[in-house]
């Protein structure tokens, strides 16, 4: 790996005499006379030849991205070193065919020496054929001419004030788009309420798919003319994370704000001089929390509208030499590195599934980490148990019986189609002991293994006076555990809420036993009827299963199988 002196080498004497130029161009037509170099006229870049790497053989799209890759990974700054060597044309050609030269040796390069290779005509040839990074220089063969210190003030207020203008126009039409989406949603509303329409999720027993409870993490619906959602969901999607709120919701969030930046803290020898890819960054939080745990460099990605936010967070907390933002999709978007040490991502949506953002990490996953490498949670675990909670109910479904003196039985049915995100204290689960139904080890998981169908058990407890024979439903929730290490594992009976085994690894689970109440909350899974457990069984067995949406992957179907003795329930609840 080249390494440079923190103040970079001594200045070589410039060549910038008429006479120190001759010499090179004399040179350098030498070579040409002599058939070592063809003509000048002559370099010119197949289009498919690509940018190698001086010191690796990975290539790249341009030069500034090789560039950007040797001070990242070989500590290599060639822009640094050209303008403290005040190199021209042939100066710039002589260095990276030195350094190539000397790489290709297995020799390590003496930049704080430059007379070994500007005082040495033989690096005027180039060291690889067809070498990219030699077709780049040759419109850059001299320093910008230095600007009176007034001119380069005055541009840089006018370059603030297109900045700040730039910005204004930013929030008026993120203004313009958050009118325009409530009012798409008013007449969704309206449109509704006058003409129900049940669309092709409709079940044959007359189930009727409905919205998620909670809209602050379900994407903002756009409509066309017939009411209906357009086709690109990932727009809706993406638009959902523009705006403050969202944000503002997970970032209040202790138990999961909390867990990310004490493992990221707490683990600072993980982090150190590590390369870290934040996938779906959000605010920037969490690439700040491991930019601040010593990290080399972080890749925080995200494609929503929210990126300008991070960039802006990042270059006001002072850390934008180490974080890199971008727009666009992971699966998308190509990083100036072949490979990164960690990957750290908040992706969990309700019920753990919802908005299929596991996905994209795990895409991420496969592309970018390194052999051994960390992914921040390490493991997630889905979790079912049975719920009996007669206030929720009659806050939930016996509300409609009775809206001051009239029956309004009509609107319960969707309340038993949909998924549930509340809040649920302990004692309106019917057994202490959940039943971990899934099991998702993030460094092995695959795409295909998010859709499943995993055999479930509920226990009863048997004590009569504990439990009066009915279940309402059942919840699920999902923990969250941060191991340092791939390799580690978590005990099977682990419990996330207290998983703290001393060695900087945590957890926090987001159901009703742990300190605090997440923004996830759980999801409840409602009965058509409550089920009158029949005397003697001593647990509900059953499965359930995980399903997309093929009209939007985003969206779940969870559907749930349940045996009681002799009694059956079979439902299908969405998450939209």
């Amino acid at each position: 790996m080249a390494t440079v002196d923190a103040f970079g080498p001594a200045p070589a004497e410039k060549k910038n005499s008429a006479d120190e130029v001759e010499s090179d161009t004399e040179d350098f037509e030498d070579l040409i006379r002599d058939n070592e170099l063809e003509s000048a006229s002559d370099w010119t870049a197949d289009d498919e030849t690509r940018p190698v790497c001086l010191y690796c053989e990975i290539t790249f799209d341009n030069a500034d991205a090789v560039w950007e890759h040797c001070v990242v990974d070989h500590d290599f700054d060639f822009n640094k070193l050209r303008r403290g060597l005040g190199l021209d044309f042939f100066g710039k050609l002589k260095l990276i065919n030195y350094v190539r030269a000397q790489v290709q040796a297995g020799i390590q390069p003496e930049l704080n020496r430059p007379e070994l290779f500007l005082d040495d005509s033989q690096y005027l040839k180039p060291t690889m054929q067809d070498d990219a990074l030699l077709f780049g220089i040759q419109d850059d063969d001299s320093e910008e001419a230095e600007e009176d210190p007034d001119v380069i003030y005055e541009k840089e207020q006018l370059a603030e004030v297109a900045r700040e203008n730039a910005e204004r126009v930013k929030v008026l039409q993120s203004q313009l788009k958050e009118l325009q989406l409530q009012f798409d949603e008013y007449k969704d509303i309206v449109r509704t309420v006058l003409n129900r329409d049940f669309d092709s999720d409709s079940g044959s027993d007359g189930s009727v798919s409905s919205r998620s409870s909670s809209p602050e993490r379900r994407a903002r619906p756009a409509v066309n003319g017939k009411g209906k959602k357009t086709a690109n969901n990932d727009d809706h999607y993406f638009e959902s994370y523009a705006y403050n709120d969202i944000h503002e919701i997970m970032l209040k969030d202790s138990i999961r704000t909390d867990s990310y930046r004490d493992f990221i803290y707490d683990n600072k020898d993980i982090f150190k001089d590590k390369i870290v890819l934040d996938v779906g960054c959000g605010t920037g939080i969490l690439s700040m929390f491991a930019a601040k745990a010593g990290a080399r460099k972080v890749y925080a990605v995200d494609n929503s509208d929210i990126i300008e936010k991070a960039i802006a967070n990042v270059h006001e907390n002072g850390l934008d030499r180490i974080i890199q933002c971008y727009r666009g999709k992971i699966e998308e978007i190509r990083l100036p590195v072949a490979k990164v040490d960690i990957i750290v991502s908040e992706w969990m949506g309700y019920a753990l599934l919802y908005e299929a953002m596991l996905d994209s990490v795990l895409v991420a996953r496969d592309k970018y980490l390194a052999p051994g490498g960390l992914m921040v949670p390490s493991e997630v675990r889905l979790l079912v148990a049975g719920l009996r909670d007669t206030e929720y109910i009659n806050d939930k479904v016996n509300f409609w019986n009775d809206i001051y003196g009239f029956k309004m039985s009509a609107m319960k049915p969707r309340i038993y189609d949909d998924v549930l995100i509340e809040n649920f204290k302990p004692s309106s689960i019917i057994h202490a002991e959940p039943y971990t139904f899934r099991v998702l080890p993030l460094h092995d998981v695959t795409i295909s293994d998010l859709e499943f169908t995993s055999p479930i058990r509920v226990p009863i407890p048997n004590q009569p006076n504990a439990f009066d024979g009915i279940v309402d439903g059942l919840v699920i929730y999902f923990d969250n555990y941060f191991t340092r290490s791939h390799d580690e594992v978590i005990p099977e009976d682990a419990r996330a809420e207290t998983f703290r085994p001393g060695n900087g690894s945590l957890g926090f689970t987001t159901g009703p036993w742990g300190p605090k109440y997440t923004h996830w909350r759980s999801g409840a899974l409602l009965f058509n009827k409550p089920l009158q457990v029949p005397a003697g069984v001593e647990e509900l067995t059953g499965a359930i299963t995980y399903q997309k949406r093929k009209a939007n992957p985003r969206e779940l179907i969870i559907g749930l199988e349940l045996t009681a003795g002799e009694k059956k329930v079979a439902q299908s609840y969405f998450m939209r």
